[in-house]
């Protein structure tokens, strides 16, 4: 029994429990930035606010967790008595664990594999949002152009050739509404 104790104590699985951790504040982040999505897309900037302010605080929790698993593996390096590197990755400990516990070392492995996709998965949902929020800015700018050539009032009517002056910016005189394809 007291062996048993020691084994769930043992910095590996520790490391494993804060990876657990790890796995959920990633998973709540994906929920967050598909939240975001949907915020943006319907263009209710309260939830878009609310969003990126989780977001924000999530990636705060995210950090101390990944300095706390930093930590463990510092532990793990010397409870283990691992080669003298400054921080062994996760791959390097999984390495390690496969002959001496390989139990702990397939669910090592599980948990990297969970973040890779998680992360992967953050990420692309952050380039959608990003390339939404990008377009939006390009329609708004060329809405602008379009308001702001009306309002645009040249001093000359007609140049030095005698033919009509148009606005600057637009050949075709300036819109009020954009043309979109």
């Amino acid at each position: 029994m007291e062996k048993e104790q020691d084994q769930k104590n043992s910095p590996g699985n520790r490391l494993h429990e804060s990876l657990q951790g790890l796995i959920g504040l990633h998973r709540q982040l994906y929920e967050i930035v598909k939240h975001e999505h949907e915020a943006i897309t319907q263009a209710d900037t309260k939830a878009t606010y609310e969003a990126v302010a989780n977001k924000e605080a999530l990636l705060h929790w995210i950090h101390q967790a990944e300095l706390e698993r930093q930590a463990l593996s510092l532990e793990l390096k010397s409870f283990e008595s691992l080669p003298d590197e400054s921080n062994p990755t996760l791959k390097e400990l999984i390495i390690h664990y496969q002959v001496k516990s390989p139990e702990l070392a397939s669910r090592l492995q599980a948990d990297l594999n969970a973040l890779v996709i998680l992360v992967e998965r953050v990420k692309k949902q952050n380039q959608v949002n990003g390339s939404l929020i990008s377009q939006s800015l390009k329609h708004i700018n060329n809405m602008k152009g379009n308001i702001f050539g009306e309002t645009t009032h040249q001093g000359k009517t007609y140049n030095q050739l005698g033919q009509k002056n148009q606005a600057a910016g637009n050949p075709h005189g300036p819109r009020l509404i954009s043309k979109e394809v």
